[in-house]
């Protein structure tokens, strides 16, 4: 599990350090401060160097289309002449991972090359603009386990196709889940019927829609439930509120000694369903020693929040961190259990 998180250059944040990290973290702030882009960071850190993982990100964001133009959305400003930069240090083993992820670059030139045209270059920090356009990332990864090892990967775009070199596999199981991965269900529902858990999917459901009594998967793929009609249902067709709330105890039942990121957990979900669901969030990041990572704009959920670490033995582990943006610098502000406590039953703005 992390213990803290730099960030460098990555999408509007131009620096932000969180240190104290719990095992179940709740992100909030103003727009645009970069809690979205906190979550990126630790799934790129958490793939290692999996270069795929920067194009899923894009595709989190509705960016599911591929376009060299889009390779510089990762950097700064847009600008693609500072190389970004991802560290975190793991609890137990204080061991420090890094990841660096810089452009690979196409001359713009129109002299036919005498060898390979695509080059991977280090950009040095300045004022000077880069004289190419990106056409794809390379991702460097290293541990301070091993200091002189690097795993390099890329990933090129060449005409429609992408062209991937130096995959690696992770061994720490992540999951994203948002918006855009709302009905992406029939991998880790397979994956959790398998581990027997489906019942432990259902009594956690049934304190949502308590007339769920059962989920299958139909013959293409589609989850159904059986809600006592004469049929099973589509669970898409149940409303956002229960499709949110499957997503995110799929992913956390899929997740065992893994991390769990989930932007807005807050997107279609009734005040009244907030709680619940973050007990669950609790129950399963202990059982299942799952390190959870969450965002939210919603004062409700945040007082829902606060509410379940107040009913559970868990309140050391649960941390929440104000993202504040002035300019260009960013800062994570800590509530402590009691202070966070304080501010809701006093009404203080903590979003």
């Amino acid at each position: 599990m992390f213990k803290s998180i730099k960030i460098k250059n990555l999408r509007a944040i131009t620096e932000l350090e969180i240190n104290n990290l719990g095992q179940v973290n709740l992100f909030v702030g103003n727009n645009n401060c970069g809690k979205t882009t906190i979550l990126e960071a630790l799934f790129f850190i958490i793939g290692n160097n999996n270069p795929n993982l920067p194009v899923n990100a894009n595709a989190f964001r509705g960016l599911n289309f591929l376009s060299n133009e889009y390779w510089d959305s990762f950097f700064h400003n847009m600008e693609a002449d500072s190389n970004i930069r991802i560290s975190v240090i793991l609890h137990k083993m204080q061991e420090e991972q890094k990841l660096v992820i810089r452009p690979v670059i196409k001359k713009q030139t129109t002299a036919k090359p005498v060898s390979s045209d695509i080059v991977s270059i280090g950009i040095q920090n300045g004022d000077a603009k880069p004289a190419f356009t990106p056409n794809g990332l390379e991702l460097i990864y290293t541990s301070s386990q091993d200091p002189t090892a690097k795993s390099i990967s890329s990933i090129v775009l060449k005409g429609n196709e992408l062209i991937t070199e130096g995959t690696k596999e992770s061994f720490v199981r992540g999951v994203f889940v948002g918006p855009a991965t709302k009905f992406d269900w029939k991998t880790r529902f397979a994956s959790i019927q398998r581990k027997k858990r489906v019942g432990e999917l259902i009594s956690s459901l049934k304190e949502i829609e308590s007339d769920i009594s059962d989920i299958r998967i139909n013959e293409v793929g589609i989850l159904e439930a059986d809600v006592g009609l004469c049929k099973l249902i589509p669970v898409n067709l149940m409303g956002g509120g229960i499709a949110n709330s499957l997503s995110i105890l799929l992913g956390m039942l899929d997740s065992e000694d893994g991390i769990v990121l989930i932007d807005e957990i807050e997107n279609g979900l009734h005040h009244s369903i907030q709680q619940k669901i973050w007990k669950a969030v609790f129950k399963w990041a202990q059982n299942l020693n799952v390190q959870v990572f969450a965002t939210t704009h919603s004062n409700e959920c945040i007082r829902a929040f606060s509410n379940s670490v107040d009913t559970t033995l868990f309140g050391s582990e649960a941390k929440l961190f104000r993202i504040e943006r002035k300019d260009e610098k960013f800062r994570a502000v800590e509530y402590s259990k009691e202070l966070l406590k304080e501010s809701v039953e006093s009404n203080w703005e903590v979003r």
